[in-house]
């Protein structure tokens, strides 16, 4: 299992982080999503088949700004 936190340039409010809480746990292969919105910062717990460009993708996809 592989931990990751990513960075994005803002998170507005609540409801940005269930969004990106609820369409990240829907990925196969992702155990854990936890999000600070204060700090910007996504952490997800994730093995194989899910990876770490596929889950910036998708966040990107969602309208979010990736810092690194």
């Amino acid at each position: 299992m592989e931990s990751q936190t990513i960075y994005l340039r803002k998170i507005d409010n609540k409801q940005d982080k269930l969004q990106i809480e609820r369409t990240l746990s829907q990925i196969i292969g992702v155990n854990h999503v936890s999000v600070e919105i204060e700090k910007a910062q996504v952490f997800i717990e994730f093995e194989t088949p899910a990876s770490l460009n596929n889950l910036e993708k998708d966040l990107y996809d969602l309208g979010f700004e990736i810092l690194y």
